[in-house]
């Protein structure tokens, strides 16, 4: 029994760092995009339509790819405008630290996440995609209430 609960637990902490690895790297893809679109439409200037030639350069070379209609395009910039990089590396930092989560260092990198405002409807705008239109939405996600009761759950 207590072989099976170990290999429960594995299975668990394995499938949670995977979400949080994923949402990481996706979250910083956005931010990267959203940068450079913003990089590009200060170069080129005013009627530049930047937003608009790159989704449908990406729609055109790789059509399988959802998430980069030119709205989607927009939250990205949306989104590197209200985050600088400094936030990015506070969430980069966390993933590494919960790469081997235990209940401290979950508390330790959600109280320092949660010292960050931020902006939810931007990123949950972003963070998933209705593949029928190709419209990015979301509820904003709920904060969690008791950290500590939610992992002795998980870990049991």
């Amino acid at each position: 029994d207590d072989f099976i609960h170990a290999i429960g637990t594995e299975i668990e902490q394995a499938q949670i760092k995977l979400v949080c690895a994923a949402n990481v790297q996706m979250l910083f893809h956005y931010w990267k995009v959203g940068h450079f679109i913003l990089y590009n439409q200060k170069k080129l200037g005013w009627g530049g339509k930047v937003i608009d030639k790159i989704s449908k350069a990406i729609r055109g070379k790789y059509p399988e790819k959802k998430g980069y209609s030119p709205r989607n395009l927009k939250y990205m910039c949306q989104f590197a405008k209200l985050y600088p990089l400094c936030v990015l590396q506070q969430l980069l930092w966390a993933d590494k630290e919960l790469e081997t989560p235990t209940i401290e260092k979950v508390l330790s990198a959600t109280n320092v996440l949660n010292e960050y405002l931020f902006e939810q409807e931007a990123l949950a705008q972003m963070q998933t995609t209705n593949l029928e239109d190709d419209i990015i939405g979301q509820e904003v996600s709920a904060p969690i209430q008791n950290i500590t009761e939610t992992l002795s759950v998980i870990t049991r």
